[in-house]
C-alpha cells in the first residue's frame, strides 16, 4: 500500500466494510450522513487514512481552513478514513453458526468515510481492498443516493445490487428493488465490481433524493437507507430517534410546499406521474457534490435541525430557477 497511512492493523475476523463516497454518488449527503450515524453509533475508532496527494485535484476538492482572530486554527484536507468497530469476542462463536443471518455483536465492521477521488480510480480501489484484506473484510457493502423527480411524500425507495443470486433474493424479500442502470457511473459501482471480481461479497444501497429538497443531510433517506441495511444485516441499529428527525423533516418540507402554489403544483404533478413511488422515473439527475465532510471530534452527529431549516433556502433556489427558466 503506497498511499495509505495504518495507525495499527486491527485484528479482525469475518469483517464487513460499510462504505459511502461524498460527490457524485452522494445526493443531499444522504449515504455519507448515513456513515457518521454508524460511527456514532458503534463509537468506531479510526485507524486508518488514505493519503490524497494522488487522488485529487485540489483546486476542485479544495481544503477547508477554520481562521480564528487572524489565526489559523485547522486545516482540514480531503479525507478517506477507515474506522472500526469490533465484535464482542462472547458471541462471535455464534457467528460461525448462523452465518446467513450474522448480528451485531457477530461480525467486526470497518466503516470507510470517503470522498470520490479526481485521479486513478484503479489505484485508490486497490489501496482499499488491501486494507480490506489486511482485516480480514469478507464482505464490502456500499451506500448511495441520486437524485431523481420523486415527490417527498412518497416513502423512500431502495434500490439495490449484489454479487450473489442468494443475496438478491434476500433482499427481494425485503422489499429492496433490484436496480436497472445504463449510463456513466462513480467509485461505488468500481469499487464494488473490483471487490467482487477479486473474491469479495458485494451488495450496494442506493436511496432516491427529490431533486427540489437539497437540503443536506437529507434525513429521510438517510434513515431509509439505515432501515434496509439494518434489516439486510441484522445489525440491531436504534433508529427510532432518527426515524422521527426524518418524519419532521417531511413535514417541515410539506408545509413549506404547501406554502407555495408552484411548487405544490410541481409536487402534485411528481405525485401524479409516479403514482407517488418510483416506478416509471425519468433518468436521475447527477448527483450534487457535497463537499468535504468530517466526523465531530465530540461525538455528536450533525444537526437535524439545521437541516430542517436549509430547506427554506434551497425551495427559494427553486423558486428562483423555475421563474428563470420560463
Amino acid at each position: 500500500m503506497e498511499h495509505a497511512r495504518i495507525s495499527q492493523v486491527p485484528d479482525l475476523d469475518h469483517a464487513i466494510l460499510i462504505t459511502a463516497f461524498a460527490g457524485w454518488n452522494d445526493a443531499a449527503s444522504a449515504a455519507t450522513w448515513a456513515i457518521k450515524f454508524l460511527v456514532n453509533h458503534w463509537e468506531a475508532t479510526a485507524f486508518a487514512e488514505i493519503e490524497p496527494d494522488e487522488f485529487f485535484d485540489f483546486s476542485a476538492t479544495r481544503p477547508q481552513v477554520r481562521i480564528t482572530n487572524g489565526a489559523i486554527r485547522r486545516l482540514t484536507w480531503t479525507a478517506n478514513r477507515f474506522y472500526v468497530h469490533r465484535a464482542d469476542r462472547a458471541t462471535a462463536a455464534e457467528a460461525a453458526e448462523t452465518p446467513h443471518a450474522p448480528r451485531l455483536g457477530q461480525r467486526d465492521i470497518v466503516l470507510l468515510l470517503g470522498e470520490e477521488p479526481n485521479y486513478h480510480w484503479r489505484s485508490f480501489v486497490q489501496e482499499i481492498l488491501e486494507i480490506c484484506r489486511q482485516c480480514r473484510v469478507d464482505d464490502v457493502v456500499l451506500l448511495g443516493a441520486l437524485v431523481a423527480e420523486v415527490p417527498h411524500t412518497a416513502p423512500v425507495t431502495i434500490r439495490g445490487t449484489a454479487g450473489s443470486a442468494s443475496l438478491l433474493r434476500r433482499m427481494e424479500r425485503l422489499e429492496i428493488e433490484r436496480a436497472n442502470y445504463e449510463g456513466v457511473t462513480g467509485i461505488l459501482t468500481v469499487l464494488q465490481d473490483t471487490a467482487r471480481k477479486e473474491g469479495f461479497g458485494t451488495a450496494s444501497l442506493w436511496g432516491a433524493a427529490p431533486h427540489y429538497v437539497s437540503a443536506t443531510p437529507n434525513l429521510p433517506v438517510s434513515e431509509a437507507l439505515l432501515a434496509k441495511l439494518d434489516a439486510l444485516y441484522s445489525f440491531d441499529l436504534r433508529l427510532g430517534d432518527l426515524a422521527r428527525a426524518a418524519r419532521r423533516f417531511t413535514a417541515r418540507v410539506s408545509s413549506l410546499v404547501a406554502a407555495d402554489p408552484e411548487v405544490s403544483a410541481y409536487v402534485r404533478e411528481l405525485e401524479a406521474r409516479t403514482g407517488g413511488g418510483t416506478e416509471g422515473l425519468s433518468t436521475p439527475f447527477a448527483g450534487d457534490v457535497s463537499g468535504i465532510h468530517r466526523v465531530p471530534p465530540g461525538g455528536e452527529l450533525p444537526s437535524a435541525e439545521e437541516a430542517i431549516q436549509e430547506v427554506e433556502e434551497w425551495l427559494r433556489q427553486f423558486r428562483d430557477d423555475t421563474d428563470r427558466d420560463e
